[in-house]
């Protein structure tokens, strides 16, 4: 019903009310109840198909029935969005949270903003392969050092090399 229907309503002739306002136990159509719910046809015949809407015969009901019917069932369904269970509630948090890191890491890798594990992994192995390399020619490189003192400092190089390498 409208605003210009409703204060129609209350102005009309006593007479007009049962047209106005159908007694209680008097039936409507699919229409008038998708009106009355701010529904749509269909979506009125789809909650009769679901079992949450009552029929009275084809395409007519008890407008009071159908009303509660209705709604029971949104109170039905608001109350399972987890405003009375605390672990729903936290559990699709957490579920939440997860899928929000989820997506920010993966526009992160995207932007080039990360690395993945391997990649770095891989290029360090390159860059310790080449400090290795380095430090075992440093005693090459002492021509002023005879070669007891060369052999002692490539085997000083060897130890540190092996102490960093075994942790």
């Amino acid at each position: 019903m409208t605003h210009e229907e409703a204060f129609a309503a209350l102005v009309a002739d006593p007479a007009d009310y049962p047209q106005l306002f159908p007694p209680v136990g008097a039936t409507i159509t699919t229409d008038q109840l998708a009106d009355l719910l701010d529904l749509t046809p269909t979506r009125v015949q789809t909650l009769v198909r679901q079992g949450i809407i009552p029929q009275t015969s084809r395409g007519r009901y008890d407008r009071r029935d159908a009303v509660r019917a209705y709604s029971a069932d949104m109170r039905k369904r608001a109350a399972g969005r987890g405003s009375a269970n605390p672990e729903w509630t936290a559990a699709k948090t957490r579920a939440a949270e997860a899928q929000a890191v989820k997506l920010e890491t993966a526009n992160a890798l995207a932007r080039g903003d990360l690395l993945s594990a391997a990649d770095v992994k891989a290029e360090w192995a390159l860059i310790l392969t080449d400090v290795r390399a380095a430090m075992l020619a440093v005693p090459s490189r002492l021509p002023e050092l005879d070669r007891a003192a060369v052999a002692r400092v490539d085997a000083e190089i060897r130890a540190a090399l092996e102490g960093l390498s075994n942790g």
